[in-house]
């Protein structure tokens, strides 16, 4: 068995270890791991865990299946159809055996089964699945979505100025994360982010353009 208390390392090092190894996996594509010049996932996973645990403070969901449902939800990113099903039968195989609460495996396989997506018709339930949903779809909103976006474009050969330029403010999408999220203070949150995210834009192709200059102080 991996994980039990003085056996080797904890639950939280094999889920960590995992993403990792997912997130190299993924970005690749046929590349050794230091080429990569930004790991997009990895970078968004580890993003996903600290939102997931605010969040799990500020709404009392249980703290242990929000942080493994967040190092876990994409570990079968780029692997298959389905990577939220994929997701969930791999979240089962690498906390079995582990010192994870074996009670709580389930709730992490279903709040991974059911992360995937931009928006959904339904409310999410339990709170530990809202609280997963929320921390992922906040990571597109805001000023680190920005940062994130722009690594994953310079990173596939796409990084000049008037393509990011260009890309970032990408269709309605974004707004309708916010109308989507499920808990208060990702609401919150993800409207502030989207208003953000927006004036970034705004303010980068003014600048692009020289719009900005002439105007009045």
């Amino acid at each position: 068995m991996v994980g039990r208390a003085g056996d080797g390392p904890t639950w939280r090092d094999v889920v960590r270890q995992a993403a990792r190894d997912a997130a190299v996996r993924e970005m690749s594509a046929g590349r050794d791991e230091e080429n990569i010049l930004f790991n997009y996932r990895w970078e968004h996973t580890q993003a996903v865990v600290r939102l997931a645990l605010r969040l799990a403070e500020l709404t009392g969901a249980d703290r242990d299946v929000v942080e493994a449902a967040a190092w876990l939800h994409d570990v079968a990113k780029g692997q298959g159809e389905d990577h939220g099903q994929d997701g969930a039968a791999a979240a089962r195989r690498i906390l079995t055996g582990t010192d994870y609460p074996q009670d709580k495996i389930e709730a992490v396989a279903g709040a991974v089964l059911n992360h995937v997506g931009l928006w959904r018709e339904e409310p999410l339930e339990p709170i530990e699945a809202a609280v997963l949903w929320d921390a992922d779809k906040l990571t597109k909103l805001g000023a680190t979505a920005v940062l994130h976006f722009v690594g994953y474009w310079i990173d596939a050969g796409q990084g000049t100025t008037e393509h990011l330029v260009g890309r970032l403010p990408d269709g309605d999408w974004q707004p309708r994360i916010v109308r989507n999220l499920q808990t208060a203070p990702a609401r919150a949150a993800g409207q502030r982010r989207w208003e953000l995210f927006q004036t970034f834009c705004e303010q980068a192709a003014r600048e692009l353009g020289g719009d900005d200059l002439g105007l009045s102080q």
